[in-house]
Formats: structure tokens, sequence, C-alpha cells
């Protein structure tokens, strides 16, 4: 990929690096009532595939013809098993994981009537991180290269990491990004505390609506500028708010932007959040600022969820579809 410049010249695009989990999930559903203990319950349906941040982001930026190797480098583990050579089978050409002495991390998803999932995980590799190949990718990294820290709460090693990371992804004037996720814990005052020593470290902080609030202290039903105020006011120079059905809101010191997301058939919503950040990446890479960006986010995000089995859309898929309005103020 080749971006262009303001005169119309072509220059090397930003590479994108993604360091996250990557694992087996299962995915089993209707289950109402929640079973008692010692009981059987039989679904109508299953469905095996990755998850994780990192491998759904992975294979979500292959759609979109970011080639791995390339125009990018997911960073991920795999466990060293059955599981894990499966693994590595559907995740050829999105990612090249790194074997641990572990068993391969896998994720029951248990889908209730109303739509809402209860995950049970077991870590497995993820208790390891490729710390190597992360080194190289840093220290190969050019100004203006595009980092993306996913998974960030199942991952014990990228938690100690992520501060020296972080500074030196700045140092070397890549453009660094996380998306944490819901820690398993709750945001208490020491997560918060954690989370928000990183906001000064990045170019971007790309919450979804309900983490936002959760970091911030915020009910659940509470106003999300408000959130997104005071996580600015915390030293986060861009703030990425996945709103869901609402599109995205992209808030910096200089503009407040929001994209309308398509209406769509919602059939799974899982690795929902790790499809938008991947158009996000994507249109970055294509020269696009982060405001236009925020189009093949949302359009990504919301074509993948209308889809069973699975389908990550490709660029030209997400530049097809419905476009809605992009509100931008000063």
């Amino acid at each position: 990929m080749s971006s262009t410049t303001g005169d119309g010249a072509q220059r090397p695009s930003p590479r994108i690096l993604v360091v996250g989990n990557a694992n087996v999930d299962v995915l089993m559903g209707d289950v109402a009532p929640w079973p008692l203990p010692g009981s059987e319950v039989v679904i109508d349906r299953y469905e095996w595939r990755v998850g994780g941040a990192a491998g759904n982001t992975g294979l979500a930026l292959a759609a979109l013809g970011v080639r791995d190797g390339v125009d990018s480098d997911v960073i991920a583990g795999v466990g060293d098993d059955f599981l894990g050579n499966w693994l590595e089978g559907a995740m050829a050409g999105a990612a090249r994981l790194t074997r641990a002495p572990h068993a391969t991390a896998l994720t029951v998803g248990l889908t209730h009537p109303d739509g809402q999932r209860t995950f049970v995980s077991y870590l497995g590799h993820l208790v390891t991180l490729p710390a190597a190949r992360i080194e190289a990718a840093l220290a190969a990294a050019r100004p203006g290269d595009l980092l993306l820290l996913c998974g960030y709460f199942l991952l014990p090693e990228l938690r100690r990491a992520a501060p020296a990371l972080l500074r030196r992804a700045r140092d070397r004037g890549v453009v660094a990004m996380i998306d944490t996720g819901w820690p398993d814990g709750g945001w208490t005052d020491a997560v918060r505390a954690e989370v928000a020593a990183l906001l000064p470290l990045l170019g971007a902080f790309l919450p979804n609506r309900e983490e936002a609030l959760g970091l911030t202290g915020c009910r659940q039903d509470g106003d999300v500028e408000v959130a997104v105020a005071e996580l600015r006011r915390l030293g986060a120079e861009r703030v990425v708010v996945k709103l869901g059905a609402d599109g995205a809101l992209l808030v910096t010191e200089a503009e407040r932007a929001v994209q309308a997301s398509p209406n769509v058939a919602v059939q799974d919503t899982v690795g929902a959040g790790d499809t938008f950040n991947a158009g996000l990446l994507a249109g970055l890479a294509r020269g696009m600022s982060w405001a236009e960006a925020l189009a093949p986010a949302v359009n990504a995000a919301a074509l993948a969820i209308a889809s069973q089995p699975r389908h990550y859309p490709s660029w030209e898929e997400t530049l097809s579809a419905s476009r809605q309005p992009l509100s931008v103020t000063k």
C-alpha cells in the first residue's frame, strides 16, 4: 500500500503493528435460563473460530487488503498443541504466531436470548508474550507507523511491559493506540490508575462506550461526552469511542467528529470492536485523516456483525456500504 501527500506524490504507507491475544473461540447458544449446577443444556447452534483481539484484528486487516509481513506485523502467541496447529492454519496470511510451551488459550461464549453473552476463558499461552518479536518490530519501526496494543487485560506480561513499550514507540515517532477491553475484575481504583498512567503515552485511546464510562467512574447510563472530557483531562491526545449502533465519536483538542453507522440486521457482535480497529488502522494507513477513517471503521464493524457465519469485509465493501453522515466541528 502507499498513501498520497498533499502535492500528489506517493509515499510508503505507515506500517501497522498489532500486539495482542489470539485464541480459539467456541460460541454456543442460545442458553436460557442459566443452567443449574449438575444439569445439562442442549443448544441449537455453535461456532468454532479464531478469537482474541489480535486474532480478530488480524483477520479483519487481511480482508481489508493489509498484507501481513508487508503492510503489517500482527504479533501474538499460540500454544504448542493441536489447537495451536489449527489456530496457526486459520491465521495463515493474517498473522505469524509465536509458539509458547503452554496449552492454547480457549474461550467459550454462551449466548443468551437477549443477545448478551457470558464468556469463560482459559488463559493458557496468554501468560507469555512474544517479547523478542515485539522488540524487533519496534526497532524497525519508522516515524508515523501505527501501533495497536489490544487484549490488554488478558495478557499479564503486556500489562507489565506496556509503559516501557509505549515510551519506546513515542520516542521513535510511532503513533500508539490501545484498546484495553473490559477488566475481568472490574474497574477498581487500581485498574483505573494503571490505565490512566498510559493515556499520556498514546496517540489514541480506543474504548467502547461502556469502557469509557467504567474507566472514568461514570454510571453505565451516563453521558459519554463527560467520560471523554475526563479522558482528555487525564492526558489522552485522541479519544475514539465505539458507540455500537450509534457509530463512533472522535475527540481531540482541535476537533470533534461523529460518524453514524449504517443500519444492519445484527447476527453476531463478537469481535465488532476489533473489526472497527482494523478499519480505522487501514484507513489511516491509506492516508485518511482520523475523522475520515471513522467511516471504514464503522462500516467494517457493521458489515462483520451482520454476517453469520462471520465474514470480514474487503476494503471495497467498506467503501460501498451505505455512507452515513460524518459530523465534524472544530
